[in-house]
């Protein structure tokens, strides 16, 4: 059964699965001109140029009699047969996936043209399974031979200038790979597993909605956020420290913080990484070499103390030597940004603590800490807004009615609902009041509740739901990103 659909696709936006594309044989959809593009229930929507065209959806009828068909037009027609070289390119077409050159440049252009931060290469008993972290979730992509795996992680492996004969130990490197006349950047590391190699590559190329977040009034700070950060960065010293998981965005929010002080020209500015992940005009970038410890961050640091910086940013404190060199060169007259990693903003000042750092120390030098988490954006093709119930208003302090996002899921986010990220953060001024907390021996709890008290708004939970009644992330993103301890106690003590 066939239906035509009464509007267009942009099929330049279409984010379409793998399992939906392989429903169709590449050479049939490529000359036919049928683009599937979701797969919902039993109903698979395709693009195709003429939507009246009976013969031709006759045909895609035959081929899938078990679904119905939904057809669509392309919004724009003249993008419609790059939009089907790009999901079926020549080397699917000709069937040479199976060539270790052509399947990784088709992974790749399937990272980015879906904005995958990750490709993950995972092998498997009967081969390799790969998967692609695109809005911090994983999805499978597509599983391969033994042979074409093996062969794969070679390809890659060659191309980061790794030992190919070396398969029982980790190895770390960098491809800068030409694609389509771009250069595109990954950070790739292997792993021996039970079954093979397993390869992770980081895509490090700057797509267009990381090149928007260069700034640092983009990056989704409130107007309270924004004059607090800009405001500790225009003290000539002391410390900015932002905590976070592993892929939360704080190099992100250090880099536009960077480039804040690089407009002013009048600074010397220098970073220790680890990677030095992208470029950063104007700033003197040196990378930690962690296999060699030959520049740890703590030699690094003190090397650097010796060549006149106004401002350091050091990409993680990791040690107890790193983190009281980093506090005292802020009482030295520089300013000093840096990562470490603690659940909230409160508890990197015990963090520094725990470091070895002593107290008076830390009370004397941190300026603003702060926390950060990134949450998937609802899809704004598909979300919906719903009034929130009495118990949901109740249990967030909310006068109702109230509106809040759903999603549902369409072509053009993968069926996910969300299409994108953004960013809540919390933070803690360390005003004279904190540090008589921290210099009392507070714990982190106690500080923690001290935020709440004093300014809810400033905790990832409260610029959380202020994203969400503003539609830029849903309530479910956020209950599953940011725990809420207490209510998770209470379902403890239920279920005891």
């Amino acid at each position: 059964m066939v239906t035509s659909a009464s509007h267009l696709i942009d099929v330049t936006k279409v984010s379409v699965l793998q399992p939906v594309l392989d429903l169709l044989p590449p050479r049939m959809a490529r000359s036919l001109g049928v683009l599937p593009v979701s797969l919902e229930a039993s109903r698979l929507s395709v693009c195709v140029r003429d939507r009246m065209d009976f013969a031709l959806l006759g045909k895609v009828e035959h081929l899938l009699p078990d679904l119905e068909i939904v057809a669509y037009e392309p919004e724009h027609p003249d993008r419609f047969a790059e939009a089907l070289a790009r999901n079926y390119p020549d080397a699917v077409v000709r069937g040479e996936l199976d060539q270790a050159v052509n399947l990784f440049d088709y992974l790749l252009r399937r990272a980015l043209n879906n904005n995958a931060s990750d490709i993950h290469l995972c092998p498997t008993r009967d081969g390799m399974q790969i998967k692609m972290r695109v809005d911090g979730k994983l999805r499978p992509d597509r599983a391969v031979s033994n042979r074409v795996a093996d062969e794969l992680v070679t390809y890659v492996k060659v191309l980061a200038t790794l030992d190919i004969s070396q398969k029982r130990e980790p190895q770390d490197g960098n491809i800068a790979h030409e694609l389509d006349g771009t250069v595109v950047n990954l950070r790739v590391a292997t792993v021996p597993t039970i079954h093979g190699e397993h390869a992770t590559l980081r895509v490090l190329s700057q797509t267009h909605e990381v090149q928007r977040l260069d700034r640092l009034e983009d990056i989704g700070l409130s107007d309270r956020q924004y004059r607090m950060l800009k405001s500790a960065l225009e003290i000539p010293n002391g410390v900015v420290i932002i905590s976070g998981p592993t892929g939360s965005g704080k190099t992100t929010t250090l880099y536009a913080g960077l480039r804040e002080l690089v407009d002013q020209q009048i600074l010397h500015i220098v970073s220790i990484e680890d990677p030095v992940e992208k470029p950063v005009d104007g700033v003197t970038q040196i990378k930690v070499d962690s296999r060699q410890e030959r520049v740890s961050f703590a030699r690094a640091l003190r090397s650097v103390l010796r060549h006149d910086p106004d401002v350091i940013m050091i990409g993680e404190i990791r040690d107890g030597e790193t983190a009281e060199t980093a506090l005292k060169s802020a009482l030295t007259g520089h300013l000093v940004l840096a990562t470490l990693h603690t659940n909230s903003a409160p508890g990197i000042l015990n963090r520094l603590v725990d470091l070895g750092a002593p107290r008076f120390l830390v009370a004397a030098t941190l300026r603003l800490v702060m926390a950060q988490r990134l949450l998937r954006r609802p899809c704004r093709h598909c979300m919906t807004w719903a009034e929130a119930s009495e118990e949901v208003c109740r249990r967030h302090g909310w006068e109702p009615p109230v509106q809040i996002p759903r999603v549902k899921g369409c072509a053009y986010c993968g069926m996910t609902g969300y299409s994108g990220r953004t960013a809540i953060y919390e933070m803690l001024p360390v005003t004279e009041e904190v540090r008589d907390l921290l210099l009392e021996g507070n714990s982190e709890a106690a500080m923690y509740d001290y935020l709440k008290g004093k300014a809810p708004g400033l905790t990832l939970r409260g610029d959380g739901l202020e994203k969400v009644r503003a539609g830029e992330t849903t309530l479910e993103e956020l209950e599953r990103t940011v725990i809420d301890e207490d209510h998770a106690l209470f379902q403890l003590e239920e279920e005891g």
